[in-house]
């Protein structure tokens, strides 16, 4: 069925049909390819977007729990200082209540060795 009547011809005319048949198999798979990169490629990217709302949602987390850690933190010192504060009052109180039966304590004694010095 060649249109030259050489053996050659023929040949390459079979060849020929036989690269465009591979070449339309090609096509078809080409097609295929470029839709399921398409689909990897979409895919892809809705990954980084939830990726990207999750890191907005970890990093809010993160600035709650810290802001909460700050207040805590700030409770505690506060409660540590007013804890401080009572215990100075309270030894303020004691060193006072103690200087106070010293002084006392002198006062009797000084008066004891009056009256013994005086007295007698």
């Amino acid at each position: 069925m060649c249109k030259k009547l050489t053996d050659e011809c023929c040949v390459l005319a079979e060849q020929q049909k036989e690269l465009k048949a591979k070449v339309e198999g090609m096509d078809v798979r080409l097609t295929k390819v470029e839709e399921d990169v398409g689909k990897v490629r979409s895919e892809t990217q809705e990954g980084f977007k939830s990726s990207a709302v999750a890191m907005r949602e970890i990093s809010a987390s993160v600035a709650n729990l810290a802001h909460d850690f700050g207040q805590r933190f700030n409770n505690i010192e506060t409660t540590v200082v007013a804890e401080k504060v009572k215990w100075g009052e309270t030894l303020r109180w004691v060193v006072k209540l103690s200087v106070k039966v010293l002084l006392a304590g002198a006062a009797v004694a000084m008066g004891v060795t009056a009256w013994n010095n005086f007295i007698k």
